[in-house]
């Protein structure tokens, strides 16, 4: 998969203060570890500590369960909480900014991860500082579990885990909810509210695409809108309309159903509310305290154990190079911990030293064998083998997948309910196109689990796909690509909603074909005598020769009937491709046909309309300098009137076709017949239809290949626009240079390299698209990186600071990318 991670960079001025050395050892504190009945809880602070932050946790999600009796908040990933006793003690396991600086003003966090979610806090904040994130993220996790961003609206997401944020609970039996929060109603008294039918319709990904004040006033209004609808009884209309969108039907219509009104009357109310001086909040008294103290055990945790912990939160916080002397350090003291070599494995991995990672991973495994973490990572790196720069696999050797599969099968069996290991193992079957029904299988009970993890969904999809069922794979790519927030997802569900398109138009073709033959069929049997239509010459049984003759005349007949029509002011031509040259724009292809070799020119690979009509060019590539000579091609292109020298014009098309290909005018194929030859004494049946026509293809003839162009095609439709007085360009960063008052970015192109300033207070936008950079950190320790960047800058060179210009934004991408100008 490809990844896209915004990240905002925000520079410091002295270079000393950017440099962050790892977190010391904790081998010099005392630290315990408790179990309550849904938390994992570890610390270095007193043991009464950590069971009443187990106990506010345990409150919390259990207020919720109570109150949301539908919401399944028994989730399948565990949680790990970490609770220090201090800020000081707290601070070296913080996430850190984009800078390298450590976020010094986080109070408390909660990181959502695939296999463990982690809550980090300390003792010495104040309450509401310290669980009001951790509250609101917690609410996210539940939500996202049970129904998924593409289902669940993000104004109700963000509205309802705003709403919980505030929770309080006072004698372990009375509960609050629903508190006011004043910056929100300060921003919403001085700004006019977004119309509903706007809140409504705002996807996850147009909310994260938004600048920071309407983000601000985005989630200001859910929350006010919930807390209105809470306080105002109108709790069940509520669930009514969630209900209602989340089966497909449109806000508007979903609104009046539920609650009776239109958005105007509606927004009356919501201005008026929140226009007030003093808001109520719910408070519940439950019939029983919600004690669970008694419930917890508590026991000592030594050092390897308490580092192992550390260093695999730090590397859940993408802070992989700080958590390699923690994961050293648990080894030291026990080389056989199984989660110190699991995680420092996918360390390795991370820092892209493979063979160094297979070996730590198999160390966890040698240490412990009930360890289901560690036989998924290595099916995980052993997965990685053959991937492209999207990390996407084009096959997998048998043997390789054997030992995937014997892997992921040992992870199930420990642990069933780790759902990642299902998604592994039927990505490995995609990969192979075997075992199909076996992954849907394992990706429903994924589902069962993690009702709303679009990964999984979209997985199945893709497999249905592979399977032939288009309805299936498009109700759920559509409702993904429409919805999702993350670009990797968004990409390959418009890439199967392409690829899944074409497919059906194939399959129409080749329906209308089998149908023609069987009215053809039908029509001659009338009234029980044999299948006889007369020859030229003869009334006797065909020959072998004869047979596939009219079978390869059938077969030319589908094809023509698939081909691209052309369009007025297009010329076909059937040859060779001898070169496709890339070395400048735009492309240039060399054709070569029986009468003469011409070029035509395209200014990129995804604008043509690229099919396979043959077999054997089922898995051809077509890219740069590909060797195509041997492969015949139905080429269109559009006439250029002032082309230079051998060019003709622009090419529009290739579709490869068989060597034995003719271009049948409209007369021939309406004439063309179907002769149907008489059966013989043993009455065997009529010769079969003609076969179907090949699948289509982008760049590749296969479904990867599509994938890949429509990655590509993501990607130049995501890079920032250069605005007036900005300049883009492609190069590689090699490093950032820190001075006491300034900070340049040095980025090598072919033609120079660019010294950049960074203006203080305006940090250039980054954006990574290549998932072996995806959790680099950018500050001054960066070494080279090897994969390109499109850049832009203010191009304003500046004598004083002896800089090019103003670094604006980075946009990291494959390593085969092409910058179309």
């Amino acid at each position: 998969m490809y990844y896209s991670r915004r990240i905002v960079l925000v520079l410091a001025v002295a270079a000393a203060t950017l440099l962050c050395s790892a977190p010391d050892a904790a081998a010099k504190d005392v630290w315990t570890q408790v179990r309550s009945k849904n938390f994992f809880l570890i610390g270095n602070a007193s043991e009464k500590e950590i069971r009443k932050v187990g106990t506010r946790l345990e409150q919390f999600r259990e207020t919720f369960r109570l109150l949301f009796t539908n919401t399944k908040v028994t989730a399948a990933i565990p949680t790990t909480v970490v609770v220090f006793k201090s800020d000081s003690s707290y601070r070296a396991f913080k996430p850190k900014r984009a800078d390298g600086k450590i976020d010094n003003f986080i109070a408390g966090y909660f990181q959502s991860g695939d296999d463990v979610n982690y809550i980090t806090l300390s003792t010495g904040g104040a309450d509401a500082d310290m669980y009001g994130t951790i509250f609101h993220e917690y609410v996210h996790f539940i939500m996202d579990t049970n129904f998924g961003k593409s289902d669940v609206p993000p104004w109700f997401n963000e509205g309802i885990a705003e709403y919980y944020q505030t929770f309080e609970i006072v004698e372990d039996q009375k509960v609050k909810l629903g508190l006011p929060q004043s910056g929100h109603l300060d921003l919403l008294q001085q700004t006019k509210l977004m119309p509903l039918d706007t809140l409504f319709n705002i996807s996850n990904y147009q909310l994260h695409q938004t600048a920071n004040h309407s983000r601000s006033i985005f989630y200001a209004q859910s929350w006010a809108l919930i807390h209105y609808l809470i306080q105002s009884g109108k709790s069940e209309a509520l669930g009514r309309f969630l209900k209602l969108v989340i089966a497909g039907t449109e806000p508007q219509k979903a609104f009046q159903a539920a609650f009776q009104t239109a958005y105007a009357s509606m927004e009356i109310e919501l201005k008026r509310y929140v226009e007030k001086s003093r808001f109520n909040y719910h408070e519940y008294t439950f019939k029983q305290k919600l004690v669970f103290d008694t419930e917890m055990q508590a026991a000592p945790l030594d050092v390897a154990g308490s580092n192992a912990y550390l260093g695999d939160l730090l590397f859940h916080i993408n802070r992989f190079d700080d958590a390699e002397p923690l994961l050293v350090e648990a080894l030291k003291a026990n080389p056989a911990s199984s989660l110190a070599n699991t995680t420092l494995g996918m360390v390795k991995m991370r820092q892209r030293k493979y063979p160094e990672a297979k070996s730590f991973l198999e160390k966890a495994i040698a240490g412990d064998q009930t360890n289901h973490l560690a036989f998924y990572r290595y099916a995980f790196l052993l997965s990685r083998e053959g991937q492209d720069e999207f990390g996407y696999s084009g096959s997998l050797p048998n043997e390789t997948a054997d030992k995937i599969r014997a892997a992921l099968k040992k992870a199930i069996a420990l642990q069933p309910t780790f759902t990642e290991s299902y998604e592994l193992f039927a990505y490995v079957s995609l990969v192979r196109g075997e075992d199909l029904d076996e992954s849907i299988a394992m990706l429903q009970k994924a589902r069962s689990l993690q009702p709303g993890n679009e990964k999984y969904a979209l997985r199945i999809a893709e497999i249905y796909a592979r399977q032939n069922k288009h309805t299936e794979a498009l109700a759920i790519a559509e409702k993904i690509a429409a919805n999702a927030e993350e670009n990797e997802l968004r990409g390959r569900a418009a890439s199967l909603i392409d690829r899944v398109n074409q497919m059906k138009k194939i399959d129409e073709l080749n329906a209308a074909e089998r149908k023609r033959y069987e009215d053809a069929v039908a029509n001659a049997s009338k009234g029980g005598r044999p299948l006889i239509v007369r020859r030229v010459e003869q009334d006797d049984q065909p020959t072998e020769a004869e047979l596939t003759k009219e079978q390869d005349e059938a077969n030319l007949r589908s094809i023509n009937l698939a081909l691209r029509e052309p369009v007025d002011g297009e010329r076909r031509v059937i040859g060779q491709i001898q070169k496709i040259d890339c070395r400048k724009r735009p492309l240039v292809f060399t054709v070569k046909t029986p009468a003469e070799t011409f070029t035509l020119t395209s200014v990129d690979f995804k604008s043509l309309t690229l099919n396979t009509f043959d077999a054997a060019a089922d898995q051809l590539q077509i890219g740069c300098d590909a060797n195509l000579a041997a492969f015949n091609a139905l080429v269109t292109y559009r006439a250029d009137p002032s082309g230079k020298g051998t060019v003709k014009g622009s090419l529009v098309a290739v579709e490869f076709v068989p060597a034995n290909f003719k271009i049948m005018t409209v007369d021939e194929l309406k004439a063309q017949k179907i002769v149907i030859y008489p059966e013989d004494e043993t009455n065997a049946a009529p010769p079969p239809p003609p076969t179907s026509v090949s699948s289509s293809m982008t760049i590749i003839g296969d479904m990867d290949a599509q994938r890949r162009a429509m990655m590509m095609k993501s990607i130049t439709d995501a890079l920032k626009k250069p605005a007036e007085g900005e300049r883009r360009e492609m190069g590689f960063l090699d490093r950032i240079e820190c001075s006491k008052n300034s900070m340049f970015f040095h980025l090598r192109t072919p033609a120079k390299v660019f010294r950049l300033l960074n203006v203080q207070g305006k940090p250039p936008a980054i954006v990574v698209f290549a998932p072996d950079i995806a959790d680099v950190r950018f500050d001054c320790n960066l070494r080279p990186i090897e994969f390109p960047v499109v850049f832009i800058f203010v191009d304003k060179p500046d004598k004083k600071t002896k800089s090019d210009g103003e670094i604006r934004s980075l946009d990291f991408v494959p390593k085969s990318f092409v910058l179309e100008k």
